[in-house]
């Protein structure tokens, strides 16, 4: 999933692009603490802006296992 987070700021623009929620909230954050106006665009293509952020967040939460990124032996120890 990607997420973009947009901030303008007088005549200045950033364009921020993430793959999960929780990342994309925090630098939206960053960007707004030093004056950015932000929103993040979300992959079903709803925008949100800082009000809603809590709810991107607890909407986009997953607690499945992710996969792991190096193969384990039998001891558990990756390879």
């Amino acid at each position: 999933m990607t997420f973009i987070v947009r901030g303008t700021r007088g005549n200045d623009a950033t364009t921020a692009v993430r793959l999960r929620a929780d990342t994309a909230i925090a630098k939206a954050r960053d960007l707004a603490v030093l004056g950015w106006h932000v929103f993040i665009d979300c992959p079903d293509g709803i925008r949100n802006y800082p009000d809603d952020f809590d709810n991107l967040f607890s909407a986009s939460r997953d607690d499945s296992a992710l996969p792991l990124r190096l193969p384990e032996n039998d001891l558990g120890v990756a390879v």
